[in-house]
């Protein structure tokens, strides 16, 4: 069933034996899970059914670092969360991330790859995939124009990482159907923005969520166990939950909102390659319109550096991919076009739209270029740039906090200080190198690089991938770490985490399918504990 809490009475208090907070990729994952079972679930969504500009605002927050990071649109605040609008891209994080690395201090997480191992394949259907097998010679034996076009890497320096991709699912659609049927035990509440967590006088247990609608009426929710599923959000409700313990909830060790982590991103250089005209399209992250062509599942390549590499290097795990990419488009009036079309897109009026305007006219040659290259798909004016998409260093000082201004609803808004490492930076450059060694020794081309030493500042094209991880880390040892191996808040008997909040580590990979099967596995913890 589905309703919507401003058409209850204000201080209804609703029970449950299971409550989640925050209706993503992680949240309606667990109530799927556990509908059908002998106990009732309320899931409780922020927003509503489709998006919504006053509900959308309490995304809002300060980023003060030195790279910055859209708080407001790189998370959507309506059932089925940030599915919305992500990528589909979909790959399992690989052993070694989940393993302690001498050279990468705070590594390592409290489970193994092999404890979600029986988790994935549901992940695999919950994401829509079509297949469940991510070997890159078992899609060169179906794929002829990829087994022709294939980077022929050596596999001692350099291997491969193979993405299959979702349609993308869309969460808040795909389950929305069966969420909604009468029977299924399980409730969705719309628009009930959580703003405080109730304990006992010890704060061992949860008691309550307190909830308000942008309008300001306010339900309580009770249940046996609750489970805060709702990204960076996570952080900011253990914070904002103070009127026990001063410094939060989870953190009396002062962890909660610490080693915010994202995956660094980079476009820089040029590659020169003697390839087919096909292989960036097969390693390409902005080429999935063309479709694999023999109705299988529609996959994409990445080169990346190997584990022994790895070590021997100090780097960190990183995986590469090729782009195509036409003249003009990185002059600043191209970008400045793109910001415009992309919020128009977005459904929202254009930030600093006089300012982006002014840069497109002062720059009329650079995207009139642009926009005649794409058009036309004319080879003289294309060019291919490496893409570098590299795990980020576990960092204590980057994290999540309470800022003095407030929300609608009277909530302290999130401030966001990313802090990248040098290694982060060693390690996008130690790609870099490896990779045009390898391009050399194989003979398939070169690179003319931009980016190439670690005395010189972050080029301004750095990105987040909008991946936050962290901030709710998985640990065994509550200094360490807000949740334990099976992501329950150390000293609170019935509060769980779930979603990329509880990385430790982020690996090389994309999260939503990874955030799925983590949700998956707790579900199954969370069945055996009620039964």
């Amino acid at each position: 069933m589905i309703t919507d809490v401003r058409n209850l009475s204000e201080g209804t208090v609703i029970d449950s034996d299971i409550c989640i907070v925050g209706a993503g990729a992680a949240g309606i994952t667990l109530a799927m899970e556990l509908i059908g079972h002998d106990f009732s679930v309320n899931l409780l969504e922020s927003g509503g059914l489709d998006f919504e500009d006053d509900v959308q605002a309490l995304n809002d927050g300060d980023c003060v670092s030195q790279h910055k990071v859209d708080l407001m649109w790189t998370r959507l605040r309506y059932f089925g969360g940030t599915t919305g609008h992500w990528g589909g891209n979909c790959a399992p994080l690989d052993e070694r991330d989940f393993e302690t690395r001498s050279w990468v201090p705070d590594s390592g997480w409290p489970i193994s790859r092999k404890d979600l191992e029986r988790f994935y394949p549901r992940a695999y259907r919950y994401c829509e995939l079509p297949s469940d097998d991510y070997s890159v010679d078992h899609w060169a034996e179906i794929s002829e124009k990829f087994r022709r076009s294939r980077i022929p890497v050596t596999g001692e320096e350099i291997g491969e990482k193979l993405f299959l991709k979702s349609p993308p699912t869309r969460f808040g659609d795909a389950y929305r159907a069966d969420l909604a049927k009468p029977g299924s035990q399980c409730t969705v509440y719309l628009h009930a923005n959580v703003v405080e967590i109730e304990t006992g006088e010890d704060a061992s247990e949860v008691v309550g969520l307190r909830t308000r609608d942008v309008s300001g009426r306010g339900c309580r929710f009770t249940a046996r166990i609750f489970i805060l599923a709702s990204g960076i959000e996570n952080a900011r409700l253990l914070l904002l939950s103070n009127k026990v313990r001063p410094n939060g909830l989870g953190n009396d060790h002062d962890v909660v909102g610490r080693y915010f982590m994202a995956h660094t991103t980079i476009r820089t250089g040029r590659a020169m390659l003697e390839v087919p005209k096909e292989t960036v399209r097969f390693y390409g992250l902005d080429t999935w319109a063309t479709r694999f062509e023999s109705g299988g599942a529609p996959f994409m390549n990445a080169l990346q550096p190997t584990y022994p590499v790895q070590e021997r290097e100090g780097m960190l795990n990183s995986v590469v991919f090729l782009d195509e990419s036409y003249e003009g488009e990185h002059a600043p009036g191209f970008v400045a076009l793109r910001k415009i079309v992309k919020q128009i897109i977005q459904g929202r009026v254009p930030d600093r739209l006089g300012e982006n305007l002014g840069k497109v006219i002062g720059d009329l040659d650079s995207v009139a270029k642009a926009l005649y290259a794409r058009a036309s798909g004319n080879s003289d004016y294309r060019a291919v740039e490496m893409r570098y998409f590299a795990e980020q260093a576990p960092n204590r000082d980057s994290r999540v906090m309470l800022g003095p201004e407030r929300d609608s609803l009277g909530q302290n808004r999130l401030v966001l200080d990313w802090r990248l490492q040098q290694i982060d930076k060693h390690t996008i450059l130690r790609t870099q190198d490896l990779v045009a060694r390898e391009f050399g020794k194989l003979g398939v081309g070169r690179l003319r690089v931009q980016f190439e030493n670690e005395e010189d500042p972050w080029p301004a094209s750095i990105d987040s991938s909008a991946h936050f991880m962290g901030t709710t880390r998985m640990h065994k040892d509550p200094r360490h770490g807000v949740v334990d191996e099976n992501c329950r808040v150390h000293g609170i008997r019935n509060l769980y985490v779930a979603g990329g909040s509880v990385f430790p580590t982020s690996g090389a990979t994309m999260l939503t399918m990874n955030i799925v099967t983590l949700a998956v596995r707790l579900a199954d913890h969370l069945i055996g504990k009620l039964a």
